[in-house]
């Protein structure tokens, strides 16, 4: 039942289940996740996407005229008019390609959070149902069976998140998969962004426009798409430590595995490792 609750409301199961500081924060981040990211899908992204487009209007009416200046200045490269006009139009088209450039770069930049957004709500949720679940079975006299440590650490290596499965600990491995899916939908939306803004690279490059800021934005993505990958090797290597650590706390009663002992004839230590 704590599950469907948090399954309605993220963190109402948790609440039910006596953590109410764990479910609060758990339901508060999910709704402001769900939130902003609706409405950047049905507010903000629309907004950008019209105003880029409109820009993008402008830029072909003025290209026009750019054009037709050419054309008037080739057919009298005396007229100084002529040339005035067609410096000053290619300098308002430019400006005019600079704006829209911006312009797409800013909804794709809101599409870009809005996907990152809704990948760790979606996680959170999960996580929340998960929780509340456990909560509610070890309430009711659930307990966790011995397990073994090299098993959990194989099974987690393997497949990350199967050890803490294994160590029925269902909530760390619920957990576990919201930060690979948030890192993994992050990592590909910020891929996309450098895309695009190598796009716009080589645009703006092809209308003689300023680069610096587009350098910029692809420096930025960049950085956070790499700090998504050594995010998720770090997250593999944490759970094969979790799992390990939890098999063993299953067996507090046992010897530890490790013992350290000193040698006489020649002296020094003995370390042996039962594993």
């Amino acid at each position: 039942m704590n599950g469907l609750r948090s399954a309605v409301l993220p963190g109402w199961g948790q609440v039910s289940a006596g953590h109410p500081i764990r479910g609060t924060v758990a339901g508060i981040l999910d709704i402001w996740l769900y939130a902003d990211a609706a409405q950047r899908t049905w507010s903000s992204i629309p907004k950008l996407r019209r105003t880029a487009g409109a820009l993008e209007t402008e830029v072909a009416s003025q290209q026009a005229f750019v054009e037709q200046d050419a054309a008037n200045y080739a057919a009298d490269t005396s007229n100084t008019d002529a040339k005035g006009k067609l410096v000053a139009d290619k300098a308002v088209l430019r400006s005019l390609q600079d704006s829209a450039s911006k312009s797409r770069g800013r909804a794709r930049t809101s599409a870009d959070y809005r996907n990152c957004e809704a990948a760790w709500a979606v996680g959170v949720h999960l996580y929340a149902i998960t929780d509340a679940a456990e909560s509610a079975w070890l309430q009711r006299g659930g307990r966790r069976p011995v397990r073994d440590m090299a098993t959990a650490a194989i099974a987690s290596a393997l497949i990350p998140g199967s050890g803490q499965i294994y160590n029925t600990h269902y909530s760390k491995a619920a957990l576990l998969y919201c930060g690979v899916i948030g890192a993994v939908v992050s990592y590909q939306s910020h891929q996309n962004m450098v895309v695009f803004w190598q796009g716009e690279n080589a645009r703006a490059i092809s209308d003689s426009t300023s680069t610096a800021e587009i350098q910029q934005e692809l420096v930025f993505f960049r950085k956070r798409r790499n700090q998504y990958v050594w995010g998720l090797g770090l997250i593999y290597v944490y759970q094969i430590l979790d799992a390990v650590v939890d098999a063993r706390l299953s067996r507090v009663d046992q010897p530890f595995p490790i013992s350290i002992s000193p040698t006489f004839s020649d002296p020094g230590l003995l370390v042996t490792w039962t594993f």
